[in-house]
């Protein structure tokens, strides 16, 4: 196995740190798993900010890790919609890209609320007060409110943070909530890409790699959007919804299916 060659990990909107463990197979398996990471809220208000310009700056980290040989993307939730972009771009540079493996990556052509979100939140909160999980409810809670209040906003956010990041209390946003920096950065990143993912589907281009796409039950209706991106792509169901693929629950199933579906390309010379 190639151990000095990194698979890229690419995260949801959110961000956050998860447990890459969960994608070895087992103490033995010696793969490096690296996260490109994203901007951030400053850079998605500034003024030449697009998601073509975000592609080719995630595409430049990735080349920056992986300077030779093939390229292997495991994306998350909208992590999945980058690694699809992010390995055409790459492609058309003369890049081999080895596999790519969307989990949970439901398609998007809007950042307003999806159906059905009032009941989901409310069925997520009463899941974590069953456990018993306060510290992680509290969180929830200022979360949701965070959400609410950037989404109130609007079209006037923009303005807002741009006057508000060229001063000098900018850095007060993590010091104030990290939770509510953490928002913006994810709310802003679905506004400005989520009409371009949908843009990616009215004359999709074939990524031509091995492909599996890890999904819920829930999500099921965007498998022929993603077979249509890439015709090969092995779809496996997993067991739990989009919030919980990563509660102890459902873990066991998550690694089991990956691992299974990834054996092939995950060890590539």
């Amino acid at each position: 196995m190639d151990t000095s060659s990194p698979v890229i990990f690419l995260s949801g909107a959110g961000g956050g740190a998860i447990d890459l463990e969960v994608f070895r197979d087992g103490v033995n398996d010696m793969t490096r798993f690296e996260t490109v990471g994203y901007p951030g809220w400053r850079r998605y208000v500034a003024d030449d900010v697009s998601a073509e310009a975000l592609i080719a700056d995630l595409a430049a980290q990735i080349v920056a890790k992986v300077p030779r040989g093939p390229i292997r993307i495991v994306g998350l939730s909208i992590g999945g919609h980058f690694g699809y972009a992010i390995g055409l771009h790459l492609q058309a540079m003369g890049r081999e890209i080895a596999g790519l493996c969307a989990i949970d990556s439901f398609m998007i052509a809007s950042s307003a609320p999806s159906a059905g979100w009032k009941r989901r939140a409310l069925e997520q909160g009463f899941e974590l007060l069953r456990k018993r999980r306060i510290g992680e409810f509290a969180r929830f809670l200022r979360s949701k409110f965070w959400r609410a209040l950037v989404r109130l906003a609007g079209g006037r956010l923009s303005g807002l943070l741009q006057r508000f990041s060229s001063s000098s209390r900018q850095s007060s946003v993590s010091t104030f909530d990290p939770v509510f920096e953490e928002e913006l950065s994810m709310r802003l990143l679905v506004r400005e890409v989520a009409p371009w993912i949908g843009s990616l589907d009215r004359e999709p281009v074939a990524l031509k790699t091995p492909a599996i796409l890890l999904r819920t039950e829930l999500t099921a209706g965007d498998d022929a959007a993603w077979l249509r991106r890439c015709p090969n792509m092995k779809i496996v169901e997993i067991p739990g919804q989009h919030h919980s693929l990563f509660e102890p629950e459902n873990i066991d199933s998550l690694h089991k299916a990956f691992v299974i579906a990834t054996r092939d390309w995950r060890e590539v010379q």
